[in-house]
């Protein structure tokens, strides 16, 4: 048995014949596939001459990456189940639905359904329009180079963000405080790899191979294979875990699929019926003096935008200015979990009780601006996974969304002439919780804090830090 590739020219394309099936389930997937993957809305092409090419940051990469099909647009009802921090509400979507499995169910792909029928229907009128062309081999070609290049240059911005670990930071003290059962299922997904830095970056490596892989044409199908295999299986993970991104990773395994489909018959002959089969490639020449400087200047701006300057920009977020936790330092030498020893409402002192809606339980500083304290009473949780590339500070949710129980995360601000923390609750369900508390340092080990709390309440608390030994490092 032997598979012996043969690359068809196109003289010998056009002697082929396709059938009608195989015409109308092309032309289907050919408007299908272009109408997601090519930008449709005037605003992204609009942003390539609107961008400040002087500064560019790692925040452009993803809007300069593609534009999605969402003219209906999927989201929750429960207050906060749609945050997404400072990054600004989109524009492109002409309908707002609520289903109630709110943006992970299967109304999460109500817009690819919509291209399938737009395909569908496209076709029918393409059928009647063209009946002489005797095969589509050269679109085909053309296509699959285009479900290639759109999912290398989507999957570059989870690449490098694991290559350079940033998609996932290190865990924050205040997700080591917090019970196991408190967070929700999406965020479980996303800290199990903040404290597995190694594998991200290993999974980061093996996305980059497939990049690599789908941008030469001779190994494009190992990289539609990886991209089925592996994001595939992320695409599943993200469905139990409601990972929030589901869609572009099923996208990644759908595009591998049809890239990949052209090689089954042979291999199914080769594995499965055992015979020799023969791998006819259909390649577009390139013949022309034009058409090969096109080729190479497109290849030449894909791998040195999408390849060096994404892996610079991401590295450069990595080492100055990481994009999910806050860039300000908190309180000077204070990170750790302190015991609430003393806690006060208008000059009345609150006995400690572990069913108590009002008196801290615990307070954890971290080293950057976020402080955290846990209460016996319930909130809405606010969405996301602390996904996205927030400018502001009180923005970056990592450690703060997709968490419920009793724990609050406040941003603050330090004042250090006069000792006072300006605080803002960072879930944007109460975002108007705002206030100030004073602080003094008494000794190394404690901080007292006092003032007026979130619900203007005189308030006074005294802090001291506890020694406490997590095994998940310990054993490192």
């Amino acid at each position: 048995m032997s598979l012996e590739t043969t690359k068809i020219t196109d003289e010998r394309v056009e002697q082929r014949n396709w059938n009608s099936i195989e015409k109308y389930f092309f032309r289907t997937f050919f408007i299908f596939f272009f109408v997601l993957i090519v930008p449709l809305n005037l605003a992204y092409y609009q942003q390539w001459f609107h961008t400040d090419w002087a500064n560019l940051h790692i925040r452009d990469m993803g809007k300069l990456s593609g534009s999605s099909f969402n003219p209906i647009k999927v989201a929750g009802q429960r207050p906060g189940a749609n945050d997404t921090g400072g990054i600004p509400v989109s524009k492109q979507s002409l309908l707002t639905i609520y289903p109630e499995s709110g943006e992970f169910g299967l109304a999460s792909y109500i817009n690819w359904g919509l291209a399938f029928v737009i395909g569908l229907a496209g076709a029918a009128i393409w059928t009647v329009a063209d009946r002489k062309t005797k095969n589509y081999n050269t679109l085909y070609y053309f296509l699959a180079a285009g479900v290639s290049y759109a999912m290398l240059i989507q999957l570059q911005g989870l690449t490098f963000s694991k290559i350079f670990p940033t998609q996932m930071p290190q865990l924050a003290l205040t997700q080591l405080n917090t019970p196991f059962g408190d967070f929700v299922a999406q965020k479980l997904y996303w800290i199990q790899f903040s404290f597995v830095h190694d594998y991200e970056i290993f999974a980061g490596f093996a996305e980059l191979l497939i990049m690599l892989f789908l941008f030469f044409r001779p190994t494009r199908a190992l990289g539609a294979a990886l991209a089925l295999a592996m994001i595939g299986n992320i695409a599943f993970a993200n469905h139990a875990y409601d990972g929030g991104i589901h869609l572009a990773a099923t996208f990644y395994a759908l595009g591998g699929a049809f890239v990949l489909w052209r090689y089954v018959p042979p291999l199914w002959k080769l594995i499965v019926k055992e015979e020799n089969a023969e791998l006819k490639m259909v390649y577009y020449p390139f013949s022309r003096p034009w058409e090969k400087n096109g080729r190479i200047a497109f290849k030449l701006f894909v791998f040195g935008f999408f390849f060096v300057t994404s892996a610079w920009l991401h590295w450069q977020n990595y080492r100055y200015d990481s994009y999910k936790v806050p860039s300000r330092p908190g309180l000077a030498n204070a990170r750790g979990l302190y015991d609430v020893a003393e806690f006060r409402i208008n000059n009345k002192i609150i006995p400690y009780s572990p069913l108590d809606s009002v008196r801290w339980q615990d307070v954890t500083f971290e080293k950057w601006s976020t402080l955290s304290f846990s209460v016996f009473n319930t909130f809405m949780i606010h969405g996301e996974a602390g996904r996205g590339k927030q400018f502001k500070d009180v923005d970056r949710t990592y450690e703060s969304a997709g968490t419920g129980g009793g724990r609050r995360h406040f941003y603050y601000e330090t004042d250090t002439v006069n000792h006072i923390l300006h605080l803002q609750n960072k879930n944007k369900v109460y975002a108007h919780q705002q206030f100030e508390l004073h602080y003094s340092r008494p000794t190394a080990s404690q901080v007292i804090l006092w003032g007026k709390n979130e619900h203007h309440d005189s308030i006074y608390v005294v802090l001291n830090r506890k020694d406490k030994t997590y095994p998940l490092y310990q054993y490192q």
